[in-house]
């Protein structure tokens, strides 16, 4: 309950300051209030002149020019030490910056002045409070009431002092005074329930509930709250009247049928809770964002209870027919297909999202990474096209375009994108090592290897032990048969920070094997093979190599004729295989 307590007292404060909320942030020049606080004797053209800089720094807190007003204020006290006034402006501009012990030095100074101002009593005790001298504080804030036992807002700061304090009985008298003087009060009734349920008093708390619902029929929270109350407390068939009784009234009433379905979950009446459900999601009246939120709880229960799947789909479908032209029921359709590994309708329908709101490119990055897990680089070029033309000025869909173009070939149209889009980048060290790298990789393609091993070490200079970037380098470096001894150091590493990796191993078998140290190729490359769920061509042709220089010419050709069958090997292995002799 402390939190409810913080609200009101920054609400004092900012009532107390008046026009002060822009200098929150303003330094205010700090000194030690006791200095001030002596007995003089002044002459009353010393009060005069305190008066006149009284007003001339609340006239500095108006134009905002708050630490120029507190030196004044402080001057003002130097001229007249009784200057309740500016003793309590000092005390709220303390209080505001989280100097509470300045703020209550200031404060008990202007309440002992003029100990009749209410004002000042009462921004004490909400700087006690806030000092957690809570005690402090109720004493004041009882003191008040007992003065002044008709005023409510005193009654209502006692109560929440109460609640700060923890002291739930004490607030719940102190409620029942406020309606003594006001009559009923729906806020007092409504916390006073929140209380005696927070106490477990839950029978007290259905009366209050009873009486909300009975003075407010139409309020469709409080009949909620009764609701559950009528379930806590096992009276289910007094739950099930209330729902009955609002769907009377209204039939179309969204709430009444979601209160219904509770209440039929409750009771294991799952397909009858599903059809309320239904109704409420069918009523115009409850709107998109109500609706997401419970296929999002249908999305959580779904996940962990597969037969929540087969309702949440068709409500998104509910959803979907209601709301054709909305984007935000195809995202969420989209979210349950794409969980459900059921990535192709996934995409169909944050395609159909993204084109009802083109403006979202969260939406347009599910699509192209939906398209990068089908290996549909077509797709990816087409929908990172689009994007671009909304997103012009985003570093991701460029990243995509150049990996589509990358995979289909596109060689120079992959190395402008990625070239454009890492210029672009800022702050975000990931995505730009993801650029560097894949520029690396282009370059490497269209030959342009001083441009390819730059690339490379960009990315290394940020992140020097990534191991995707370290096996890549390595890799075209072997390819090119140069800097063997740096590609061996560089594929090592990268199988230290991520053994087991099928193409790690291959890449440092194959560095070895340019090296001639065959065996140890071998030992590698055969592990990469193993590994690997479903051996690439390259990693089962480069085995077959190996086997080969070792003399193995009857395994080799069975290894060449398997990656011929997986496809993605060199165009000599067909003539590999035809000889039974390696071409390199």
């Amino acid at each position: 309950m402390k939190s409810l307590r913080y609200l009101h007292i920054i609400l004092v404060l900012i009532l107390a300051v008046g026009g002060l909320s822009s200098c929150k942030t303003a330094e205010v020049p700090t000194a030690s209030s006791g200095q001030f606080l002596e007995r003089q004797m002044f002459t009353d053209t010393d009060k005069l002149e305190s008066s006149a800089i009284l007003i001339e720094a609340t006239r500095q807190k108006i134009l905002g020019n708050w630490p120029q007003a507190i030196v004044l204020y402080l001057d003002a006290i130097k001229k007249d030490p009784q200057n309740d006034a500016a003793y309590f402006e000092l005390a709220k501009a303390h209080a505001m910056q989280g100097e509470f012990e300045d703020g209550l030095t200031f404060a008990k100074k202007a309440a002992e002045i003029d100990p009749d101002n209410t004002y000042y009593l009462t921004v004490l005790a909400d700087i006690y409070t806030l000092s957690n001298q809570v005690d402090e504080s109720l004493v004041i804030y009882q003191k008040l009431t007992k003065e002044y036992p008709e005023r409510v807002d005193y009654l209502m700061s006692l109560a929440n002092t109460y609640l700060y304090a923890g002291r739930y009985e004490d607030a719940i008298g102190v409620y029942d005074r406020v309606e003594a003087i006001t009559g009923y009060s729906e806020e007092v009734s409504l916390q006073k329930q929140k209380l005696l349920v927070d106490m477990g008093r839950l029978e007290e708390a259905v009366a209050e509930g009873e009486r909300l619902v009975e003075l407010f029929p139409d309020e469709p929270m409080f009949t909620e709250m009764l609701s559950d109350l009528y379930m806590q407390t096992g009276r289910m068939d007094e739950a099930r009247a209330l729902f009955e009784q609002m769907l009377v009234t209204d039939p179309e009433n969204p709430m009444g049928h979601l209160m219904m379905a509770d209440y039929y979950q409750e009771q294991g009446e799952t397909q009858m809770a599903f059809e309320s459900l239904k109704k409420a999601f069918r009523s115009p009246r409850l709107d998109t964002d109500n609706k997401g939120r419970i296929m999002y709880t249908f999305y959580n229960l779904s996940e962990k209870n597969p037969d929540y799947l087969d309702q949440a789909l068709e409500l998104c479908e509910i959803l979907i027919g209601l709301h054709p032209e909305e984007a935000e029921p195809y995202l969420i359709y989209g979210d349950f297909l794409a969980r459900e590994e059921r990535l192709e309708e996934a995409r169909d329908q944050f395609l159909k999202g993204a084109r009802r709101d083109p403006s979202n490119l969260n939406v347009w990055q599910q699509v192209m990474v939906l398209d990068n897990q089908l290996g549909d680089y077509e797709a990816l070029l087409e929908h990172s096209n689009q994007t671009l033309e909304y997103f012009f000025e985003q570093p991701l869909p460029f990243l995509f375009n150049g990996l589509a173009n990358m995979q289909l070939k596109n060689y120079m149209d992959a190395a402008s994108s990625l070239e454009f889009g890492a210029g672009l980048v800022q702050n975000d060290k990931d995505l730009s090592i993801q650029f560097y790298s894949m520029l690396g990789d282009t370059y490497h393609y269209l030959g342009d290897y001083s441009r390819s091993d730059k690339s490379y070490e960009k990315a290394l200079v940020l992140e020097p032990d990534n191991a995707t970037v370290l096996n890549n380098y390595a890799y075209h470096l072997s390819e090119r048969k140069l800097r063997l001894d740096e590609a061996e150091v560089m594929a090592s590493e990268a199988n230290r920070l991520q053994p087991g990796t099928s193409a790690y191993q291959d890449t440092l078998g194959w560095v070895l094997y340019q090296l001639g140290r065959y065996q140890e190729a071998a030992d590698w490359i055969g592990m990469a093979v193993q590994s690997a769920e479903e051996a690439s061509g390259t990693v089962l042709e480069h085995y077959g190599d190996v086997l080969f220089k070792l003399g193995q010419t009857d395994q080799a050709v069975e290894y060449w004729q398997q990656a011929e069958e997986a496809g993605d090997a060199s165009e000599l292995l067909p003539t590999k295989i035809k000889d039974r002799k390696l071409y390199e």
